[in-house]
């Protein structure tokens, strides 16, 4: 890192390990490494993170820059957009290696190439999951207990949480020994966000035949949404969601040829089990629009928009 900024200031940079006063309390002593910097002529205090929290790290770094007098200055490996939007907007020091400088004490700020290779071009099932099942909940999770809720391994939503904060939808907030999830929007704006990222939970369509084990299943589809809309079907639009495990028999399936409106549904395989997110007998609304978004029916769009203002999306 030291390196670094010497090559971009081109300036001589001292530095040494700064030896904490007893005036720091014991949190602030484990969550950082710190080195006492001079850049420039101009003392300063580097911080290293063990574990980066945009929210925590506002409060704690006047706190350091408090107790030693000094400008502190963020020092990490990588960022999101996000964070790195709000440091600035903020006026809080941080140099990202490799990539950026903003030292607004010294009036410096310099950029080379931003990356953002970090950055998803679309949630995986998981993440997908994860990102409603905490939207539905307004749940502070922490990868363990979200794991035992849902059955899915705590390494998959360790995965999904660092997906999530990549995009920037949400930051890591710690207290004490739990770590979770905080959005970094509103409810009526995350969904926005997000929505470029989220995909058609729907991996595979059937046409099934109709028997009466579909009792488990969960209405979508059409069927879905003419029970959360004025949307009027017919018999041939009847459509039940089954996660990726649910047992398909051969003999059931109809080939389109031999389709008997009346007689058969649809049966969708979706990416996560649907069952997880819902609260009654259809699938959740956000999933049942991500499904049907591309309908070329003018009908279901419109059913659609109703359905989207019920979160003023």
């Amino acid at each position: 890192m030291i390196n670094f900024i010497n090559e971009v200031l081109n300036a001589k940079i001292e530095s040494q390990k700064y030896i904490l006063s007893s005036k720091f309390p014991l949190y602030l002593k484990h969550a950082y490494s710190y080195t006492e910097t001079v850049i420039i002529g101009c003392r300063c205090l580097c911080v290293t993170p063990a574990e980066f929290s945009l929210a925590s790290y506002k409060k704690q770094s006047r706190l350091i820059s408090e107790l030693s007098g000094m400008p502190v200055i963020l020092l990490m490996n990588s960022i999101t957009p996000y964070q790195r939007k709000a440091l600035i907007r903020d006026n809080i020091p941080f140099i990202i290696k490799d990539t950026q400088i903003f030292l607004p004490f010294l009036a410096v700020y310099l950029t080379e190439k931003y990356s953002k290779s970090a950055e998803p071009e679309k949630f995986s099932p998981v993440t997908q999951f994860v990102f409603l099942y905490i939207f539905y909940n307004q749940a502070k999770l922490t990868i363990t207990e979200l794991a035992e809720k849902t059955g899915y391994t705590p390494m998959s939503i360790s995965r999904a949480y660092s997906s999530l904060v990549n995009c920037a939808l949400f930051d890591y907030h710690t207290e004490g020994r739990k770590k979770y999830l905080i959005p970094n929007y509103k409810t009526d704006e995350i969904l926005d966000q997000a929505e470029k990222y989220m995909i058609n939970p729907v991996s595979k369509k059937y046409c099934y035949m109709k028997q009466n084990e579909y009792a488990g299943l969960l209405k979508s589809g059409l069927s879905a949404l003419s029970e959360k809309s004025m949307l009027a079907i017919n018999d041939n639009d009847i459509c039940y969601a089954a996660d990726n495990h649910y047992p398909l028999i051969s003999d059931y399936i109809v080939l389109p040829e031999d389709i008997d409106p009346g007689n058969n549904i649809c049966l969708e395989k979706w990416c996560y089990d649907p069952k997880l997110l819902s609260t009654g007998d259809c699938v959740d609304d956000i999933s049942l629009i991500l499904s049907l978004k591309n309908s070329e029916d003018e009908r279901v769009q419109i059913s659609l928009d109703e359905l989207r203002s019920k979160y003023k999306w």
